[in-house]
């Protein structure tokens, strides 16, 4: 009896401490409840954040994520300052995508910082990523992008525009490839690359098993090993084809080339196709 009227003593005074400090926080301004709508509309570096609108769609952002000392946001999307003086910023993490199922996701090329505008150069580590996601999402990147890191784009992006990009190297892994402990599939089925690009990186469209045609700039000299899939079936060169592409996985894959580059391509490849290191069906000449 004693015992339990004790705890209960204990109970009440914990209970009376727990309102108290409520209270105070309530005073000074602090947030009381933290299980809150995490979809609320709040105050963020200037720009009221909530329901918004862009391009026909309409999604909410979230409330304050932990961000780096480095980092803001900006309209639902994290960036990282890289360059105070040049005013460069690189994406951390994009808005939410499944507001963008079906649809063409643009990404915009200069951010806000209060007062300061930024340039978006660099696109992150898994900054198009997204677990669990099921929509399936275009994305075209504007023309101050200069790098991509691996695995910044996640498996449900259908077509990646950088046409307008100023990308020089296509990065290995360009694409995430797995979800949790699970091997997939990424969903990309196109890819236009710019004619700013020069190197595409080895495994670069590692596990691309939907790209089944692929567009080379003439500007492109060098191709690491295995960066285009076994299952393309189709890759057009608009100039010289690079030496890399004898340790391409191809497979009853036919070979595009400038009238110009018919004979030197021929042999290039022919060897490999006899040692069996890869499976060409043609190669043929691209008026």
């Amino acid at each position: 009896m004693i015992k339990n009227i004790i705890r209960f003593g204990v109970f009440i005074s914990v209970f009376s401490i727990s309102v108290f400090f409520m209270a105070d926080k309530e005073s000074s301004g602090m947030p009381v409840d933290e299980t809150r709508n995490v979809f609320e509309t709040r105050q963020f570096a200037d720009v009221t954040y909530g329901d918004k609108t862009e391009n026909g769609v309409t999604f909410q952002i979230d409330k304050d994520k932990d961000l780096n000392e480095d980092e803001f946001e900006y309209e639902g999307a994290v960036y990282r300052i890289i360059s105070e003086k040049k005013h460069r910023v690189q994406l951390v993490k994009v808005r939410p995508l499944k507001y963008y199922d079906g649809k063409c996701y643009e990404q915009e090329a200069y951010v806000y910082k209060g007062d300061v505008k930024y340039s978006v150069y660099s696109i992150g580590y898994k900054a198009f990523s997204e677990d669990g996601l099921k929509a399936k999402v275009d994305v075209k990147l504007p023309s101050t992008v200069r790098i991509l890191k691996s695995e910044c784009m996640g498996v449900n992006i259908s077509k990646l525009d950088l046409s307008e990009t100023k990308v020089k190297t296509i990065p290995s892994y360009l694409f995430v490839s797995y979800e949790g402990t699970r091997n997939v599939t990424p969903a990309v089925y196109e890819i236009v690359l710019p004619q700013t690009c020069k190197k595409i990186a080895g495994y670069a469209f590692n596990k691309c098993d939907n790209i089944k045609k692929l567009i080379i700039p003439e500007t492109v000299t060098k191709i690491g090993y295995y960066a285009i899939g076994k299952t393309c079936r189709e890759i057009v060169f608009d100039g010289k084809v690079p030496g890399g592409m004898v340790y391409q996985k191809m497979k009853k894959t036919v070979i595009w080339v400038k009238e110009d580059y018919y004979v030197d391509t021929l042999e290039l490849l022919i060897k490999q196709v006899s040692l069996g290191r890869c499976e060409i069906e043609r190669i043929s000449k691209d008026s």
